[in-house]
């Protein structure tokens, strides 16, 4: 029997038994849409995290006092002379020092709303990556007189002024008591990966910060936001930062630094780390409906090749051989899987796709532009999946060919 004849025989036979046939191959079906699914949400979770971290500077080394991974005895802070001999080294571009604390703004309105206010520099604009959408920056004239002005994010001024569409510049807000003239607004973020809000922020000038609003932190800083420049790697700035520290601090060679240099990269390839296992996790929770799937078949075909002796005496009784009749419920195992594997396939492109749509509206959460490119993102992607599934179709396939045997 040739392979076109064979084909037809075995689509007369499950249409001869819809309903079994419908059954059977649901089993692939959801299968090889929960892999196509879980494995596109699970990349486009990880390309999220990806845009998002590099956005904040793969360059960028973030400096903060205390030790984060070992006790430290009598920890120093980090000092406005400490951001001084860091800006100094060779390898340094920016040396944005932070001063930040948590405070309610209050508008004449009676409107209020708690955020962390963060006393900067001009440079920590470019560090930071925002946009002002509205008036001005910090300037250094801010710096240099102690202005009492701030910079608001879009959300802050939407809870403050209810209004996003009229322009709040000039305004004033209240922060315990004293008053600060807004003098521009950010371009929106949105939310981070990790679901937090990025346009709840608030930033005024650092000496201001320092001497009229945290006055406890008059001649310390929160944090030190470090550029590197482009001929030097992270890790030798990280090297030259360290050796800096430990010197000004006075720390002894095997004693712990009193202090946490962060590397954007490290942190960047550890979190691909994370989530590439996540993935994995993933496609293995959905393949195991897959190998349900390819037991069914195999339980399926058992069935049947019970059911069809009489037909298989027949068959053998006209000529048919042994490889004809395996031949036989080969196909029709094979067609079964090819069949669900498609509808699979465009069921777990339209359900990664309503994902994309939901978390994009609801505009938060670890996967909230999980499948941004939708179709293009798993068929380029996710390329290995097809081929793995692939495989699966193949496993089924060798199933029903043993059930027949």
């Amino acid at each position: 029997m040739t392979i076109t004849t064979l084909i037809k025989e075995a689509l007369r036979n499950l249409r001869s038994n819809k309903v079994r046939s419908m059954l059977t191959m649901l089993g692939i079906f959801i299968g090889v849409g929960a892999v196509i699914a879980m494995m596109s949400i699970g990349q486009g979770a990880q390309n999220s995290i990806n845009e998002q971290m590099s956005s904040l500077g793969t360059n960028t080394l973030y400096l903060s006092p205390g030790n984060f991974t070992e006790n430290v005895r009598n920890a120093q802070d980090l000092t406005n002379s400490d951001v001084e001999a860091v800006a100094a080294l060779d390898c340094v571009e920016i040396a944005a020092p932070i001063v930040s604390a948590t405070y309610t703004l209050s508008q004449s309105n009676g409107n209020t709303v708690s955020s962390s206010i963060e006393g900067v520099i001009p440079d920590y604009l470019t560090v930071s990556n925002y946009t002002v959408a509205q008036g001005t920056y910090i300037t250094q004239e801010h710096m240099d007189e102690k202005s009492m002005v701030v910079v608001i994010g879009s959300e802050i001024s939407e809870s403050l002024f209810n209004n996003t569409n009229s322009s709040v510049v000039g305004e004033t807000v209240r922060i315990m008591g004293q008053p600060y003239k807004i003098i521009g607004v950010l371009e929106s973020k949105g939310s981070s990966s990790l679901g937090t809000s990025q346009d709840q922020v608030v930033y005024m000038p650092i000496t201001t910060a320092q001497n009229r609003l945290m006055t406890r932190q008059k001649n310390s800083v929160s944090q030190i936001t470090i550029t590197v420049k482009d001929s030097y790697t992270l890790n030798e700035a990280e090297t030259m930062i360290e050796e800096l520290m430990r010197t000004r601090h006075g720390i002894f060679e095997g004693n712990p630094n009193d202090f946490t240099i962060m590397n954007m990269q490290e942190l960047l390839d550890t979190l691909n780390s994370i989530m590439s296992t996540f993935v994995l996790f993933l496609g293995g929770v959905a393949g195991i409906s897959l190998l349900v799937g390819g037991i069914g078949i195999m339980n399926i075909m058992l069935v049947t090749v019970t059911e069809r002796t009489k037909e298989i005496g027949l068959r053998k009784a006209l000529g048919a051989k042994n490889k004809d009749i395996r031949m036989q419920f080969l196909v029709e195992s094979s067609v079964l899987s090819l069949v669900g594997g498609i509808l699979g396939i465009l069921f777990g492109l339209g359900l990664a796709s309503l994902c994309c749509d939901t978390q994009r509206d609801h505009a938060s959460g670890i996967l909230q532009p999980c499948i941004h490119r939708r179709v293009d993102a798993v068929l380029r992607s996710d390329w290995p999946v097809l081929r793995y599934l692939s495989g699966r179709q193949g496993l089924k396939a060798s199933a029903g060919y043993r059930a027949a045997h």
